[in-house]
């Protein structure tokens, strides 16, 4: 596992930027390594997660890599969709609930 910030400072070296350029991964790309081969924000990089990544970043976005983003956030659109409406679903039974307990600690009160 890489630490983030030793990956941030190798990224500065004149000999790793280059050993980036000549595996083509685009220069604007160097800065934001980080963010991009750690896919889980965990502040480290696995070797397995820094070699896919590299290869996952070489050359110019194609349009099958476009769309496969395209697909992915619409997956995720459908599933925070579910998520939203399941959300909404326990809030009604809850206030049900809430108001059957209520109504029984109303009832169960001396006059």
């Amino acid at each position: 596992e890489i630490e983030s910030s030793l990956l941030n400072e190798m990224v500065q070296h004149p000999e790793v930027k280059q050993a980036l350029n000549d595996l083509d991964i685009n220069p604007d790309d160097h800065r934001y390594l980080c963010e991009l081969l750690d896919p889980d924000n965990g502040g480290t990089v696995s070797a397995v997660d820094f070699v896919h990544g590299l290869h996952r970043l070489r050359g110019d976005p194609r349009r099958s890599d476009i769309v496969n983003v395209n697909m992915m956030v619409r997956a995720m659109q459908v599933s925070i969709s579910e998520t939203h409406m399941s959300v909404l679903e326990v809030q009604s039974q809850v206030g049900r609930i809430e108001r059957a307990l209520a109504l029984t600690a109303a009832n169960r009160m001396p006059a």
